[in-house]
């Protein structure tokens, strides 16, 4: 069934049911690559959980990441260094006054190494080897090993931001980093750009050149069923759905790449991957959206395809 005709049985539906509800929109997603911007991507091996409407009145819109979050049941999230980087360079410090800059972050067996610089006076160059772990309240503890500036030792995070502590907490307010002595501790509710993903991290592990979150809440909602068994998916099942003139009433929207094992999702741009694809109405008037991979609409050239980095997870 080509675009125009799946339009038309969502406006049916939409029209069928006039009455809406504020009541989450369940999500389940299996090994895809969610491009938050270009270069930050979250990995998503699986994720069970909902998305909540931000505002009462405004349901969970695909053409404005601010309108939901992500609220992780459980999930298996990875994020390479190259996309950490760029979360530290174009999102955490990418305001006036940053005293850090020029984050280069990669991983030497569990630790996490940051390079680049810090201004005082002039622009020092630094390196931290810092160990990673969750804490009680389910944050990620980045606790500062080793700190050397223009390679002399630094007795910890405090006396390495000195009197800058305050610009990185009070001047970049909402880009979840917050001081725990000599600790930073990243929240991950608003450490990345929308939609933002709000859970409780169990656990956080280093593997090869990825970190690796572990999300679990103890809620353990029950598995859905997509109606389309595939490796990479993202699944929506319940709760009222809008994308661009289109409102699905108790959603049930399925969404597939067209690469095996993975899917590239960039949700700024799904229009482009969905007008180029096809979608299947399904025999309980549900939708299953066959998109065009992200990665063919990329500029730029990559050494590898991100399905190197995935699992061929099972539905």
């Amino acid at each position: 069934m080509k675009l125009r005709d799946a339009a038309v049985s969502l406006i049916l539906l939409t029209a069928g049911n006039s009455s809406t509800r504020a009541a989450a929109v369940g999500i389940q997603m299996r090994n895809v690559n969610l491009l938050l911007t270009n270069d930050i991507v979250l990995s998503v091996r699986s994720l069970r959980g909902e998305l909540d409407r931000t505002e009462s009145s405004v349901p969970v819109t695909f053409d404005d990441s601010n309108s939901f979050i992500v609220n992780a049941d459980s999930a298996e999230i990875h994020m390479t260094a190259a996309s950490l980087t760029a979360l530290m360079n174009q999102y955490v410090f990418a305001y006036k006054g940053a005293p850090i800059k020029e984050v280069t972050c990669a991983f030497e067996g569990a630790q996490l190494i940051h390079t680049g610089k810090i201004h005082k006076a002039v622009d020092l160059p630094f390196r931290i080897s810092a160990s990673l772990s969750a804490t009680a309240d389910g944050n990620v503890r980045v606790h500062a090993e080793k700190i050397q500036v223009e390679h002399l030792p630094v007795k910890g995070l405090l006396h390495f931001l000195g009197e800058d502590l305050e610009k990185l907490i009070h001047q970049n307010p909402g880009r979840g980093i917050s001081v725990d002595g000599d600790d930073l501790i990243l929240s991950p509710a608003a450490l990345t750009p929308p939609p933002h993903i709000h859970g409780h991290i169990s656990r956080v592990l280093v593997v090869g050149d990825s970190l690796v979150l572990i999300f679990d809440s103890s809620r353990h909602l029950p598995l859905l069923t997509p109606p389309l068994r595939t490796a990479a998916y993202i699944y929506h099942r319940g709760g009222v759905l809008r994308f661009g003139k289109l409102t699905m009433n108790d959603a049930d929207l399925e969404i597939v790449g067209d690469r095996p094992g993975a899917f590239d999702f960039f949700q700024r741009e799904y229009q482009k991957q969905l007008v180029a694809g096809y979608s299947k109405t399904t025999h309980r008037n549900g939708l299953i959206a066959h998109m065009v991979d992200y990665s063919h609409f990329e500029a730029r050239d990559r050494a590898e395809p991100r399905s190197s980095v995935l699992s061929h997870g099972k539905n």
